[in-house]
């Protein structure tokens, strides 16, 4: 939709000394007319000509003068935007985001795009690193917390709110007395970028105005002339090298970039909406991703158009060699692209007619290259610093030139000299055929730590998942499958170790685990490292027989659906459930109900998604890969398929408010209701009778002693889960956390085992009777605590409410049982109104994230609306974090231990901002106790006087002889303890010895704001109300029992 009288900037661009933001300014007054961008709204085809972007450019620079004042010098502006990354959540517009950095340039400052892939304290690092004193920052809720976050201790660094599209026409944005800059220094840094942070935490990279107009002339090199080109840019991600360069490709080429509309709800780029966006702009030639390309071939009209296109360019990760090989075979030029934000493009766009060679390049003109042998037949490509391309990143020197050793491995092509293919890192990373990449190194040397293992080597490339190649210490015989399913059983608990610390997409299942031979034997190289390429090759034949039997094993002979609608789908799931799981299941009943363990959920998974590569490749992308926990039941499951089938956006069935608030009154509607008052009675005794379950884990160990000790008490019914003998269990939960052991053999004691999902509990009629005519009070406290399981496997809990409500309900007294419910604040996990929270009915949008909080929402609604409609006595106890036992030691599995311990490790602690409202386990039971005698409805158990954090972090630094830092050098810290130098570091990476490595997630995730009323449940607890504030002598003694356990 370009007119054809384009005029090229070649000339003045040559000429020297121009930067990118005159390169706009003269295209505004050369070129006013020709689109730089065009999108397609679904009516009609827009351009957004020259014109437009240099006048919202200058708009964009009259506001960031307006805050940041003159360049001089110019300041580091950072971007923290929803940018458009492929396969993220949601995604700022490309438009508004190309134009901020453009108008940040303009005004004469230097532009920071930032990705929100990094976690918080890498954005911290980056800011700091690039002494950054404003940021732009989209207004969404998750940008805007991580700005926050990764601000919270830069009292320098202001935070500005990015402009929308509308906002940025120089007549919009405000007055501003400065300028707008006339002159610009070339040598000046215009932009930065940052690496990956594959390994370790991204590094910012400068990039002068010199270097990045040049940048864009990489185009000219090629064999084609692509003046006037509409480029398809649909989801490539804006504060990226890849997507930044497009603004310097376009200027300095004249293309039209065609990308996805401004939207203030952006489009999530997906397969089908990108083909689609591509269709619809008739792009001449498409930027876009292997995994794309793949899902595309499938598609016979979708080939057909592509071979309508110019040319399709894909880098990133490798295209699959017979997908490519098929597509070129029918006419359709394919480009493998490849560079480095250190040192940008590499590879030679556009050349005449890439044909069979597609998976080849040749290295462009505009930069001066060598490639060094590397062995094996492999090339490093060494680029060299020059005049007018000055690097950025300098590593090494060739000769007496500075140069930057790239650390990728090419191949060269067979018989064309000069044609080289990108083979992988040279520190052996591994790029699965979905892009994500894998370091190998750490993971390998957790698995070496294990004393049945020798050395080990991850393989994977281009595949779907990663395997570990094991060479034992002992042999082990591969004629003997018993000896060998033995051995993987040996050592998976080192293969947990380091899945704990790898990411989702590089962990490894037991049956990817290969064990080698004596009759190949490892090689290792002069560093004592096994040399991959050999050992790949070597073991080739066993690796493609491993994958082809986890293909076949994963169908288990069960054939697809023949047509993907909701009830063959529904088939085939039961069919896959019941042949890993050995029996039959009906479809809400919960996998993990019924003894599925890790290793059956991924044969579950794979099984599902081997199919949905061969029909619904893009479905298949859709899904996550915990997809079997997040849908643990074959209704459940089939409800994910049928949406990731038809690209609904909620593919797994995510809880939202309406969900919970339903599901609570479903459980409602089942309840039976009160006996009429003609069949009630009197009760005829003050005497407190108590039904209390989950009394063998810690705090209801502790709830138990207190309730024995009470002499209001006269009779305590322990409801605990069938199994070992209950009362074994509960006096070794009693003699580890300190509690009166004689206790157990009270006769006010009454031991009982059942099952509080099933109707009646699970006990004996003349059990369930006496209990139902005697309680007076029912304290529930059992629950299941996994944060990662959905709402759908906390069925049989809820089920064990309803069935604790029923007997409340079946109560023959005027007055039923109280029932006493112990929640969590994590009711309010994603609450984000300000202010202390009351204590009052949560709204079903706090609880939403986890299984866990969402299914105690539901428990407090069934609760309140029960006590409201059958005047059923109701407490509900939030409880917030305990902080030990008697002993004051705390499960070591929990976040603060294992902060703790960390110092042994990083040699420092945390200092955290915000108050600890922490209760000691034993005081805590205690008031709940006492508040069985509330009538409060609702009440939160935190401590009513909370104390700095930093009091008791320092008391505990003092006691272990480490200082205190800010919590994200603490982080980044526990983040680098596996690496030093790219090898592991063996003493820190034992996950027994630092728990708080398995928590990493957790603590980049962690925020600690939030204060909790508790005025209620000070006024119904003595023990509360007189609890003395927490000080450095609870540290020190935590720390002290933590040494007494050997924990420390």
């Amino acid at each position: 939709m370009s007119p054809p009288n384009f005029t090229s900037p070649k000339a003045v661009i040559q000429a020297g000394g121009i930067t990118l933001p005159e390169v706009y300014e003269w295209h505004g007054k050369a070129n006013p007319h020709f689109n730089l961008f065009c999108y397609h709204d679904g009516q009609v085809l827009h351009g957004v000509p020259y014109s437009d972007v240099v006048q919202r450019m200058r708009g964009v620079a009259q506001y960031v003068l307006s805050f940041a004042g003159p360049a001089a010098p110019a300041k580091t502006i950072g971007i923290l935007a929803n940018t458009l990354i492929i396969l993220m959540n949601r995604d700022e517009d490309t438009i508004t985001y190309a134009l901020t950095i453009l108008g940040i340039l303009r005004a004469g400052h230097t532009a920071f795009p930032i990705s929100l892939r990094n976690s918080t304290s890498a954005v911290a690092q980056l800011l700091q690193q690039t002494s950054c004193r404003h940021v732009l920052v989209s207004q969404d809720d998750s940008t805007r917390t991580l700005a926050r976050d990764a601000t919270m201790n830069m009292s320098h660094t202001v935070q500005h709110p990015l402009l929308v599209l509308d906002e940025m026409r120089s007549s919009s944005t405000g007055s501003c007395s400065t300028e707008l800059p006339q002159l610009f220094e070339t040598s000046g840094t215009a932009i930065i970028l940052h690496s990956s942070g594959s390994t370790n935490h991204p590094k910012p990279i400068s990039w002068t105005h010199q270097s990045l107009v040049s940048w864009g002339t990489v185009p000219w090199y090629g064999d084609v002339d692509t003046a006037e080109a509409t480029i398809g840019c649909h989801g490539i991600t804006m504060s990226h090298a890849f997507g930044v360069s497009m603004c310097a490709h376009a200027a300095a080429v004249g293309w039209t970039l065609a990308v996805f509309p401004p939207s203030s709800s952006p489009v999530l780029p997906t397969s089908e909406n990108v083909f689609e966006g591509t269709v619809a702009t008739n792009v001449d030639y498409l930027m876009t991703v292997p995994v794309f390309i793949e899902q595309w071939a499938s598609d016979s009209r979708k080939v057909g158009r592509m071979k309508r296109m110019k040319g399709i360019v894909f880098g990133g990760a490798p295209l699959h060699q017979g997908v490519g090989d098929s597509l070129a075979s029918k006419g359709i030029a394919l480009y493998s692209t490849y560079g480095s934000t250190e040192v940008g493009s590499v590879a030679n766009l556009f050349t005449a007619n890439p044909g069979m060679d597609w998976p080849y390049f040749s290295v462009t003109p505009w930069l001066r290259s060598i490639e060094q042998e590397f062995g094996d037949g492999m090339f490093e490509i060494v680029v060299l610093s020059s005049p007018d391309h000055p690097l950025s990143v300098v590593n090494t020197k060739v000769g007496n030139t500075d140069a930057y050793a790239t650390g990728d491995l090419v191949e060269p092509h067979p018989t064309k000299p000069g044609l080289w293919k990108v083979f992988g890192r040279k520190d052996d990373q591994i790029v699965l055929s979905n892009g994500e990449k894998t370091n190998p190194l750490p993971l390998e040397g957790i698995i070496n730590e294990d004393p049945h293992v020798r050395s080990s080597m991850l393989f994977g490339h281009g595949k779907f998942q990663n395997g570990v190649l094991i060479n034992p210490l002992d042999a082990v015989s591969h004629d003997d499958r018993l000896a060998l399913t033995e051995y993987r059983d040996r050592i998976w608990p080192s293969i947990e170790r380091a899945n704990a610390i790898a990411p989702q997409h590089s962990r490894i299942f037991k049956e990817m685990i290969l064990v080698a031979t004596p009759d190949k034997p490892f090689t290792y190289n002069l560093k004592g490292y096994p040399r991959r390429k050999t050992l790949e090759k070597l073991y080739s034949e066993e690796i493609d027989e491993l994958y082809a039997e986890i293909e076949s094993s994963a169908q288990s002979d069960i054939p697809s659906p023949s047509t993907w609608d909701a009830e063959s789908i529904r088939h085939f799931l039961r069919a896959v459930v019941e042949s890993t799981l050995h029996q039959p299941l009906d479809d809400e009943e919960d996998f993990f109900r019924h003894g599925c363990d890790s290793l059956q959920a991924t044969w579950i998974r794979n099984t599902i998604f081997r199919a949905l590569h061969h029909a619904h490749f893009s479905a298949a992308q859709r899904l996550p890969m915990d997809i079997v926990y997040e849908a643990s039941s074959i209704a459940t499951l089939t409800r994910a398929l049928v949406s990731a089938i038809h690209e609904r956006a909620d593919v797994t069935g995510a809880s939202t408010p309406t969900v919970l608030s339903d599901l609570a009154e479903q459980y409602l509607l089942a309840l039976p209701r009160r006996p009429g008052p003609s069949e009630l009675v009197e009760r005829r005794t003050d005497a407190k009778i108590v039904l209390v379950t989950g009394t063998t884990g810690g705090f209801g160990a502790d709830l138990l002693e207190h309730l024995l000790l009470d002499d209001s008490v006269e009779t305590v019914y322990a409801l605990n889960r069938k199994g070992t003998s209950a009362v074994e269990r509960q006096t070794t939960r009693f003699h580890h956390r300190g509690l009166q052991v004689s206790l157990m053999a009270s006769p006010r004691l009454k031991m009982v085992e059942g099952d509080l999902s099933s109707r009646g509990l699970g006990l004996p009629a003349q059990t369930l009777d006496e209990i139902k005519r005697s309680t007076t009070h029912i304290l529930h406290n059992a629950w299941r605590v996994n944060f990662k399981l959905a709402l759908a496997s906390f069925e049989t809990e809820l089920a064990g409410l309803r069935n604790l409500i029923e007997v409340a309900l079946s109560s023959p007294y005027t007055v039923p049982p109280k029932l006493q419910f112990v929640s969590s604040i994590g009711v309010f996990r994603d609450y984000r109104l300000s202010g202390p929270i009351q204590e009052e009915p949560a709204p079903p949008f706090a609880a939403l994230g986890t299984g866990y909080s969402e299914s105690k929402w539901i428990a407090e609604e069934i609760l309140c609306k029960i006590a409201e409609r059958e005047g059923v006595p109701v407490s509900v106890v939030r409880l917030g974090q305990l902080c030990g036992d008697r002993k004051g030691h705390w499960n070591e599995s929990e976040w603060f231990p294992a902060m703790v311990k960390s110092s042994l490790h990083v040699g420092c602690l945390p200092d955290i901002t915000t108050d600890a409202a922490f209760v000691p386990s034993y005081l805590a039971a205690r008031a709940m106790v006492e508040m069985l005698n509330t009538s409060s409805r609702i009440l939160h158990l935190l401590h009513p006087r909370p104390v700095s954090s930093r009091t008791l972090m320092e008391s505990m630094a003092e006691a272990l002889g480490v200082h205190i830092v800010a919590y994200s050098d603490w982080l980044s810290a526990l983040e680098k303890i596996a690496l030093v130098d790219g090898a592991v570091k063996e003493l820190d990476i034992k996950l027994r010895k630092n728990p708080a490595l398995i928590l990493l997630d957790v603590f980049r995730t962690r925020t600690f704001d939030g204060t909790f009323s508790t005025q209620k449940a000070v006024g119904a607890s003595q023990e509360l109300a007189r609890l003395p504030p927490l000080g450095p002598e609870d540290g020190r003694r935590w720390v002290s029992a933590w040494r007494s356990s050997g924990f420390l």
